[in-house]
């Protein structure tokens, strides 16, 4: 019961911590202590072989690894943290934004990307992709359905400038203004 009153109070401390910071700041001390004990539990002396972007499994975790991590962030943090941590937020960067979620709810959100967690969501599914082997799943059907979210995302979040251009509506007028600022002229 000690550890765990202890690591309770050191949440506390981080909750407090990471209020009086902004955003970004928040993210990077979250971010840092993630890398951290990462690279502890990988027996790593640089935090920085743990890369933001670098999914879990490609850097060596595997169950018993992942649950080290998971215990060593818990008493850090002093938060309940399930048993598939590691593989619900695959990402070095994922798992920092769930962390900063848990321990700072009132500013995490407001700060954070909005696409963010969309991200995060797609490399889960990246992550299930690239572990899927074998002939259990048909690759046809797999293929046939994302193509078919993809399909939907483009047509409720149609491109601002269809043509990649930026100038393809301008008049000659419009477009001779546009080089002259440009120039300087």
């Amino acid at each position: 019961r000690r550890p765990a009153a202890a690591a309770a109070g050191s949440g506390v401390d981080w909750a407090e911590r990471l209020g009086r910071l902004a955003g970004t700041e928040r993210h990077r001390i979250v971010l840092e202590l993630t890398r951290a004990h990462a690279a502890a539990v990988l027996g790593h002396a640089d935090p920085g072989a743990m890369r933001p972007d670098s999914a879990f499994r490609d850097l060596g975790f595997d169950s018993l690894t992942a649950v080290e991590l998971r215990n060593r962030l818990a008493a850090a943090t002093g938060l309940r943290l399930p048993a598939s941590l590691v593989f619900d937020h695959p990402q070095v960067s994922a798992l920092a934004e769930h962390l900063l979620d848990r321990l700072a709810p009132d500013g995490a959100a407001e700060d954070r990307d909005p696409t963010a967690p969309v991200l995060a969501e797609l490399a889960r599914l990246e992550d299930t992709l690239a572990g899927v082997t074998g002939t259990a799943v048909d690759p046809a059907a797999v293929t046939a359905r994302l193509e078919t979210v993809l399909a939907r995302w483009k047509a409720a979040h149609p491109p601002a400038d269809p043509d990649g251009a930026g100038l393809g509506g301008a008049t000659a007028e419009q477009l001779l203004r546009f080089i002259d600022d440009e120039l300087g002229v």
